[in-house]
């Protein structure tokens, strides 16, 4: 009964640690700047990156209704130009502390390049970046924006939950005393 209470105890700790570090991440629309990219295809970006993000423990996205409106209103996916200062304002607006900066361009009938990069709405500055070359299709789409999303995440935080989910396992099918910390 002590084992289990002690097990229950830890979990419920590490889970509201986890809902406390939590990131929030303001998805913007997929910038084209050529206006060569299909609408769909840009809206399958977007929402499997929103996917990705919002399926990495320790991340929220926010992929708002407003955040379009506002961009549109400004024009700033038009010109793939997002200063500091409206970076800030994104931010403050949707209570986000990193805003999602992706660009589409069509590589050839066939692909899709892809550029994304998360920046520190505080700092304007650009924590990390990363691209791929997608087939144009949507299970290709999918898996392209899922990798995309774990390089700008760092990929740690799906790592460090498993290892938790695997030694909570482990004690509570017995097979690692509580007190051991190599699971």
């Amino acid at each position: 009964m002590k084992k289990c209470f002690l097990t229950m105890l830890l979990f419920f700790a590490a889970f509201s640690m986890m809902a406390q570090n939590v990131k929030k991440v303001a998805i913007l629309e997929t910038v084209d700047k050529e206006n060569k990219v299909d609408y769909v295809h840009e809206l399958m970006l977007r929402a499997n990156l929103t996917k990705a993000i919002t399926n990495t423990p320790g991340y929220e996205a926010y992929d708002r209704t407003d955040i379009d409106q506002i961009m549109s209103e400004h024009d700033f996916q038009r010109t793939g130009m997002v200063s500091e200062e409206q970076i800030k304002r994104i931010g403050v607006m949707t209570g986000a502390s990193y805003v999602l900066i992706a660009e589409a361009a069509k590589a050839d009938a066939n692909n899709l390049f892809i550029t994304a990069k998360i920046v520190d709405v505080e700092t304007a500055k650009t924590d990390r970046t990363d691209n791929k070359l997608i087939s144009i299709n949507a299970d290709a789409i999918q898996r392209g924006c899922n990798e995309l999303a774990f390089s700008l995440l760092g990929g740690v935080s799906q790592q460090v939950e498993n290892w938790g989910i695997h030694c909570l396992w482990r004690i509570l099918n017995k097979q690692l005393p509580a007190q051991d910390s190599y699971c």
